[in-house]
C-alpha cells in the first residue's frame, strides 16, 4: 500500500485523503468497524510524509478532515427536515460549510508533524501526539465540540473502554491513533512496533479484569423508571399539543392496576418534557406529582423563567427539576453548557438577530447556569445532572468538590430521527460513566434511554423510536477512579511521552 500511496500527487492524492476520512467513519457507533482506522490512519500519515510543504501538508490534513466531518456529521442536518420549507437554506452550511471549518483542526496533525517528515518513525510518533493535541483542542477551544473522538471506536469493545476511567477519552483516543500506526513501526522502529503491541494487550487484560471484579450491585433498594414518550419533534413545540405531551409522559409515569414488587422510587422524564416552571405553576407540578408511584420522586426536564419584579421574563433557562410527590420543588438545575446556534446565537453582545433566536429554540436566547451540581433530594442518593449536549464533555459531569452517587443524563434527540446522531449521543454518554465510575440514568425522548453501571454494560434499554417505560435497578456507585480523581493527567504525560520519543528517534538514522 505504501507504495500505491507514495505515486498519487496532485488531486488524486488530496481525494484520496478524503476518502480515507470518509472510510475512518465506519469505526464510529452504531457501526463500530474499529478495522477503519488500522487502514485510514496509517495511509493519512505515509500520505502526510512526503508532502513538500507546509501549505501542502496542511491542505492534506484539511482533506483527510472534510471526509470524516462531512461523513460523520451528517445526522446534525436531519434536524432541518423538521421544517425543511423554513429552514432548507441552512442545509449547505450545516452539512458542508460546517464541517469543512472543522476540517482545519486536521489541517494542524501534519502540520505540526511536518518538521520529522525525512524520519519515518519520528514523524509518525509526532503525528501521534499532535493528532491528541488537536483532539484536544478541538473539546475545548470555542466552548468545545468532542464528537467522533476515534478512542469512541471501541463502543463494541468494552474491556478497552475500560481505558477511560484510567484517563479519559482523550487518552484513549491517543493510543488508539497509536495502535493504528503500530504497522509503520514494524521496520521503522521494532522495540515502537513492540510497545504498541504490549499497550494494546496491557490495557485488553486490564479492562477484562475490571470488569470481571466488578460486577453490577444495586443502589439500596433504589428502582427507577424512565419515561420514553417518543413525542415527534414536529409535535414537541407545539402550543396545541402542550398539554396532552404532558399527558403521555404522566400516564407512563403512573404505576400500572397491579402493583409493583418493588415499585420505582426514582421517575425520570427526558429534557424539557415539561414547558413549566414548577416554581411559578405550582398546580402543575401537583399534578404531575401526584400520579407518581407512591414514596417516589420526579426528575423532570422543563424550562424555568426567572421573572423581575413586573413578574416579567428575564432568563430562560434548559433546566432539571427535582419534583416531590405533593409538587414541592425539592432542587433545580439549569443547563450551564448551552449549544452554540441551537439555545443561543453567539456573539449576541454585538449582532441582534431576534427572529433567528426565537426560531432556534421557540423562545429565544437561554441562559446558561453556573456550571456541574450535585443534586440532593432528602432520602434519595445524590445525582448529577447532564442535559443532552453536557454529557460529551468530559472532566465536565461533576462538581468535584461534591461527589454524586450516580448521574442523570435528560436529552432530546428526537430532531435526528433514525440517524447515528442518537446512536453516537448514547455511546459518548456511557463513557462519561466509565471515566466516572458511577452510574448512569438516560432518559431519552425518542431514544436512545438506558440503564448503564459504573463499567460501561447497558444494564436495561428502550430503543430508538420506541414509546414505553424503563423500569431497572439503580446501579451502586464505584470508589472515584484515576480519571476521576486526576482528570487528564494521565493524557498529558503521555503527549510528552510521544513528543520526547519523536525527539529522540530523530537523531537515529532513517530506516
Amino acid at each position: 500500500m505504501q507504495q500505491a500511496l507514495e505515486k498519487l500527487t496532485g488531486f488524486k492524492k488530496y481525494a484520496a485523503l478524503f476518502c480515507f476520512g470518509a472510510f475512518a467513519v465506519l469505526s464510529l457507533p452504531p457501526i463500530g468497524f474499529f478495522p477503519a482506522l488500522f487502514v485510514s490512519i496509517p495511509a493519512f500519515i505515509l500520505l502526510s510524509q512526503n508532502a513538500p510543504s507546509k501549505f501542502k501538508s496542511f491542505l492534506g490534513g484539511w482533506a483527510f478532515g472534510a471526509g470524516y466531518f462531512i461523513v460523520g456529521l451528517y445526522w446534525v442536518s436531519a434536524a432541518l427536515f423538521v421544517d425543511i420549507k423554513a429552514w432548507g437554506w441552512v442545509m449547505p452550511f450545516s452539512l458542508i460549510v460546517g464541517p469543512t471549518v472543522l476540517a482545519l483542526y486536521y489541517g494542524l496533525i501534519p502540520l505540526a508533524a511536518h518538521r520529522w517528515r525525512a524520519h519515518p518513525a519520528a514523524h509518525a510518533l509526532a503525528f501521534i501526539a499532535a493528532w491528541g493535541l488537536v483532539e484536544y483542542a478541538r473539546g475545548h477551544l470555542l466552548t468545545g465540540f468532542p464528537w467522533n473522538l476515534a478512542g469512541q471506536a471501541w463502543e463494541h469493545a468494552l474491556p478497552l473502554l475500560q481505558t477511560v476511567s484510567l484517563g479519559g477519552i482523550y487518552t484513549l483516543t491517543l493510543l488508539t491513533v497509536f495502535w493504528a500506526a503500530a504497522p509503520l513501526f514494524h521496520r521503522a522502529s521494532p522495540r515502537i512496533f513492540a510497545a504498541a503491541i504490549f499497550s494494546f494487550a496491557l490495557l485488553l487484560g486490564f479492562g477484562s479484569w475490571r470488569i470481571l471484579q466488578t460486577p453490577t450491585v444495586q443502589n439500596g433498594a433504589y428502582e427507577l423508571r424512565i419515561v420514553q414518550a417518543n413525542i415527534p419533534q414536529t409535535m414537541k413545540w407545539d402550543p396545541d399539543e402542550d398539554w396532552r405531551n404532558l399527558e403521555r409522559h404522566v400516564e407512563l409515569s403512573a404505576s400500572k392496576e397491579r402493583e409493583e414488587n418493588p415499585p420505582p422510587r426514582i421517575v425520570i422524564w427526558p429534557e424539557s418534557a415539561s414547558r413549566h416552571d414548577f416554581g411559578h405553576f405550582p398546580e402543575i407540578g401537583g399534578y404531575i406529582g401526584q400520579r407518581l408511584p407512591r414514596g417516589s420522586i420526579g426528575v423532570i426536564g422543563n424550562i424555568r423563567v426567572t421573572l423581575d419584579q413586573t413578574q416579567a421574563p428575564t432568563a430562560y433557562h434548559n433546566s432539571l427539576t427535582a419534583l416531590g410527590r405533593k409538587g414541592e420543588v425539592l432542587a433545580t438545575y439549569d443547563k450551564h453548557h448551552l449549544v452554540p446556534f441551537g439555545e443561543y446565537l453567539p456573539f449576541r453582545k454585538y449582532v441582534t438577530f431576534e427572529p433567528l433566536a426565537l426560531a432556534l429554540s421557540g423562545i429565544g436566547d437561554f441562559t446558561p447556569g453556573a456550571g456541574p451540581r450535585t443534586l440532593q433530594a432528602e432520602g434519595f442518593p445524590a445525582f448529577s445532572p447532564l442535559i443532552c449536549y453536557e454529557a460529551i464533555f468530559p472532566a465536565a459531569a461533576v462538581d468535584k468538590t461534591n461527589r454524586p452517587a450516580w448521574l442523570v443524563n435528560v436529552t432530546n434527540d428526537g430532531w435526528y430521527g433514525m440517524s447515528a446522531g442518537p446512536f453516537q449521543h448514547l455511546a459518548i454518554s456511557r463513557i462519561r460513566a466509565i471515566e466516572e465510575g458511577l452510574p448512569m440514568a438516560r432518559a431519552a425522548n425518542t431514544g436512545i434511554s438506558a440503564v448503564i453501571d459504573p463499567v460501561g454494560r447497558t444494564v436495561a434499554r428502550l430503543g430508538l423510536g420506541d414509546k414505553g417505560q424503563l423500569d431497572s435497578i439503580l446501579p451502586a456507585p464505584l470508589p472515584p477512579t484515576l480519571y476521576a480523581r486526576f482528570g487528564d493527567s494521565i493524557f498529558f504525560g503521555l503527549l510528552l511521552v510521544f513528543g520526547i520519543a519523536a525527539v529522540v528517534t530523530t537523531r537515529k538514522k532513517p530506516a
